[in-house]
């Protein structure tokens, strides 16, 4: 102990704590480096990964064979003929005519008629048919669920995943073996429809199954008797990820079946797992997916997030593959059948990880760091800001007016911008354009940086305490976010770092107001969501706000209340006196 004391006194000694203060700036700058490296750089390489495994011995895919097999062809090419020709009928007609089918398999059946009314939804309606098939073996307590929408992401009709769910339903029902339900779900669309319909299902359903253990959701939107691969879709709401072992699980009895699989859309088996460049596109693609998720089309897995259902999506990709339509059918059979095999809810796996391909993963514990070494860069920026005001080398007094002044407008900057969305819903309802509301919001944010001098011009402390609340307000936010939704954590911190550039001493106005206007999050987002979609996004905006209202999308709230308050606190700031060049000065010792 005693030594421990003599080394903290000769470091006080020495003036190594302000040396380190006077170079926080600097300091934080290193931190998002590295923060950038390690994820790019390190994260990819060989040793920070492991091969994925089968972690609940339960699921024993390697034992689930599955039976449906050419056997079945004739009835899922009747399915698919009939379904076909009713693509030319109105929802109503189509949801009849398939509860007939299902009425007849033994399913108890109903229809969920769907109603949103919000500013964003236009009161959208729509109708969607489940039915629920009652295992022999089961209480009632567990379900797992297989959807296949009308409809998928891309507007295609769904004709072959319609096809085979009906006809797997069917099949399932010869089989004395569930000790779970089966419920089969048939929206519209993967999006708002089925969201609306697992909401219920969790309140006032009129005919339930028990809680959910599993979601599958089939997209197999073609005529072709054949498929070239499957992709998995895996990442679902607010950063929710299944649990790693329903992922492998898909994955390897795809594989066992001989089917070609890809994760995220990217045809990971046409690269080699051992190159570092298309390990490095997995990690782009799946943070990507991950910060965008209920912002880009839904698959359909998004609409289970948020009640710990393992949720994916199986889409068949490519016309004439060495692969038939009832092998895509066999995939979920024998996932539905490891998943009957459980006693609990999965829990032996991982449910925080980063796919480095479809057979390699990385753990919470080395990616977590990168998010953590961001949330302390601002907090350096803060500590620094704080320095500059005196208050910890002066017998000031803390609270002043000018203190005063800094915390009121930070509480009016937190409430205008958690009120923002209601501006947006006005300028909507004014009949603009989507790509002029879209304008519009852009524009406002340029124009608040070059005239908000005009308005309001604090003084030297009042700008270091607006500074230092700043920052500290978005450490302590991308804390709070860095394990629930990494991909949006990393993102933000890494486009919003502008900002800190825009505080630098001496630094030309022209330069700030360029590092302003680009970690503006609007404006950084746009850009980027742009990039990722390849082309102009304006309904953006109007899009983050609808994904808030319908699926519960925490993009639009936590980037509102976060990075824009921290923004607009720095845009003030930088309207503010030049702090007099004082540096902190060094403690004497007796």
């Amino acid at each position: 102990m005693s030594l421990l004391l003599t080394l903290i006194n000769r470091v006080v000694e020495s003036g190594l704590i302000w040396k380190i203060l006077k170079i926080l700036p600097i300091i934080s700058k290193l931190l998002l480096v590295i923060s950038v490296a390690l994820i790019f750089g390190i994260v990819p390489m060989d040793g920070s990964f492991r091969n994925t495994y089968i972690s609940e011995n339960a699921l024993m895919p390697n034992q689930a064979y599955s039976q449906f097999r050419e056997t079945e062809w004739n009835i899922v090419r009747g399915f698919r003929n009939e379904i076909s020709s009713l693509n030319i009928w109105n929802l109503d007609v189509r949801n009849r005519i398939v509860r007939n089918w299902l009425d007849d398999f033994g399913l108890e059946t109903d229809l969920y008629q769907t109603d949103f009314d919000s500013p964003f939804s236009k009161g959208l309606k729509s109708e969607v048919l489940y039915g629920v098939l009652n295992g022999q073996r089961c209480d009632g307590t567990e379900a797992m669920l297989i959807a296949a929408p009308w409809y998928n992401s891309e507007n295609s009709y769904n004709v072959g995943g319609v096809s085979v769910a009906v006809a797997l339903t069917k099949f399932f029902t010869n089989w004395p073996v569930w000790s779970k339900n089966i419920i089969l779900v048939i929206p519209e669309t993967p999006g708002v429809d089925l969201r609306a319909w697992v909401e219920s299902y969790h309140k006032d359903l009129k005919i339930t199954g028990g809680s959910i253990e599993s979601a599958m959701i089939l997209d197999y939107a073609m005529d072709s008797d054949s498929f070239d691969h499957l992709d998995v879709e895996y990442i679902g709401l607010n950063g929710g990820l299944p649990n790693l072992d329903m992922v492998n699980t898909a994955i390897h009895v795809a594989e066992h079946e001989g089917v070609k699989v890809s994760i995220n859309g990217m045809h990971s088996f046409s690269k080699p797992s051992h190159e570092f460049k298309n390990r490095l596109e997995h990690i782009a693609v799946g943070l990507q997916k991950m910060a965008f998720a209920g912002l880009e089309p839904l698959k359909g897995h998004e609409a289970f997030s948020g009640w710990r259902i393992q949720a994916i999506t199986l889409k068949a990709v490519g016309h004439g593959g060495g692969s038939d339509i009832t092998t895509f059918g066999r995939i979920p059979e024998a996932v539905t059948r490891s998943v009957n095999n459980l006693l609990e809810k999965f829990h032996q796996s991982f449910f925080f990880y980063l796919l480095l391909s479809p057979k390699l993963f990385v753990s919470i514990a080395n990616y977590i760091p990168a998010a953590i070494l961001l949330s302390v860069a601002y907090a350096a920026m803060s500590i620094h800001a704080i320095l500059k005001t005196g208050l910890l080398t002066s017998n000031d007094k803390f609270i002043d007016i000018q203190s005063i002044e800094a915390f009121v407008i930070y509480v009016v900057t937190l409430a205008v911008s958690i009120l923002y969305r209601q501006f947006v819903a006005f300028i909507q309802n004014n009949h603009l354009s989507t790509q002029q509301q879209g304008k519009f919001i852009l524009i406002l944010q340029i124009f608040f940086v070059f005239t908000s001098y005009r308005v309001y011009v604090p003084k030297s402390k009042t700008k270091s305490l607006i500074q230092a609340m700043a920052f500290m307000h978005f450490s302590l936010a991308l804390t709070l976010l860095l394990a629930l939704n990494f991909g949006l954590c990393f993102g933000m911190g890494v486009l919003a770092y502008p900002m800190a550039l825009a505080v630098e001493k001496n630094i030309s106005k022209l330069k700030q107001r360029l590092f302003l206007l680009i970690s503006n999050p609007f404006i950084a987002i746009f850009f980027m969501y742009s990039f990722t979609q390849d082309k102009w996004s304006w309904n953006l905006f109007n899009l983050m706000i609808s994904s808030w209202d319908n699926i519960g999308c925490w993009t639009w709230p936590v980037v509102s209340s976060s990075w824009l308050v921290s923004w607009i606190l720095v845009v003030i700031s930088c309207n503010g006196e030049d702090e007099a060049a004082d540096e902190p000065k060094k403690a004497k010792q007796d």
